[in-house]
């Protein structure tokens, strides 16, 4: 049987700094595997440039809502009539609404990516907001989880997450990883290190903290930025926290972190292009990942494969992705003391940083490309 895949994206753009950036290596290696797919990207900034033999991109040219719809309903036609059982949605639920109607009429099979722990927040809303959500979001999000073929997350905590808190059938629940080109990150040597450092405007003797995420009101940054930095430890070693990211968030950021004694040695830059972030990465000498909700956050896998140590909250299922010893330096999500302990006491043990880099170069192994396309297909064309 001939393995083929439609796999829907809601957005491109070459200069993206979301997560999406990393999808089409991931279709390209499941390509050069024997995989047929037609990628539908539903707003296209510019054209992917792909050559493959396996597959073929559609982009959507309807720009009203409806139009779009009905032109993505029609595509979906055409392709399961030409042998097309399997359709993949990333997050985006009318997409997957039709896509489910499109392959219940039809013939077909849907799978729905969506991992994050954002129901949490959206239980402590006001009445009135859960009133509006209930009607306009999670009556969608009803349709999809009861009639989608297969509910697909990750890493293996955000599975318990979705059966036993969004209550999803545990028969239709499916495990897959996000991936990481590990080939796209390397470790520079210190004089690389320091070319970079005084190219970004930072010199060799202070210490680089790097946090990477969207500026969102479900992550809570606010609830840890400047006052994980607030601290005498770290001003000694001159740590800088470079913050890259935009979102609503960053107004009440920049009001907060105005008014902190760590105030010069926080750094927001907004958002940056994922083609663009490598060279931040290489600067840094620590990554943070301090957010109250999360699902399977992929700057944490990329941090891993530049050999970074990392500390984290414990949010969704940030915590599945570390070996034994980086465990250690992930920390309770409320608990800001102790991660602001554990911040300043890492740059005092040489050894410990190296370890820690070590462990987590070989652990994101298992995040690769290579390996994570070979898990799609194995579960999707011989399980799903």
């Amino acid at each position: 049987m001939d393995k083929k895949l439609i796999y829907v994206l809601n957005h491109y753009s070459s200069k993206s700094v979301q997560h999406f950036y990393h999808i089409l290596n991931l279709l390209i290696a499941m390509a050069d595997k024997g995989v047929k797919i037609t990628l539908i990207i539903e707003k296209c900034d510019d054209i992917p440039s792909i050559n493959h033999k396996n597959i073929e991109v559609i982009c959507q040219k309807q720009e009203n809502n409806l139009k779009r719809g009905l032109e993505l309903f029609n595509i979906l036609k055409r392709l399961i009539k030409r042998g097309y059982s399997r359709i993949f949605i990333r997050i985006t639920i009318n997409s997957t609404i039709i896509s489910i109607v499109a392959a219940k009429l039809f013939g077909a099979k849907t799978y729905y990516w969506q991992s994050g722990t954002t129901f949490l927040v959206d239980s402590d809303k006001s009445f009135f907001y859960k009133l509006k959500w209930l009607m306009f979001s999670y009556s969608k999000f009803w349709f999809v989880k009861k009639l989608v073929d297969f509910f697909v997350t990750g890493p293996e905590s955000m599975i318990d997450y979705y059966i036993n808190v969004v209550k999803v059938n545990s028969k239709k629940m499916m495990l897959l990883y996000n991936d990481i080109d590990i080939n796209r990150f390397t470790i520079p040597s210190a004089k690389e290190k320091g070319r970079i450092r005084k190219e970004l405007g930072f010199i060799d003797t202070e210490k680089i903290i790097l946090m990477v995420h969207r500026l969102s009101p479900v992550r809570k940054t606010d609830m840890y930025v400047p006052d994980i930095l607030e601290n005498d430890s770290l001003k000694k070693y001159n740590a800088q926290l470079v913050i890259i990211g935009d979102g609503p968030e960053l107004p009440i950021l920049k009001r907060k972190i105005e008014g902190s004694s760590a105030r010069d040695r926080i750094h927001l830059l907004g958002s940056k292009p994922n083609s663009e972030i490598t060279k931040y990465y290489d600067a840094a000498d620590l990554f943070i990942n301090p957010s109250f909700t999360e699902g399977f956050p992929r700057v944490v896998i990329e941090a891993m494969a530049c050999g970074l140590p990392i500390i984290a909250t414990d949010a969704g299922g940030t915590s599945d992705l570390f070996g034994k010893l980086q465990k250690n330096y992930v920390v309770d999500r409320d608990n800001i003391v102790e991660f602001r302990k554990k911040l300043s006491t890492i740059f005092e043990n040489a050894s410990l940083l190296e370890k820690l880099s070590s462990e987590n170069l070989n652990v994101v192994k298992k995040y690769s490309t290579d390996s994570v396309s070979d898990m799609y297909i194995e579960r999707i064309f011989n399980n799903g």
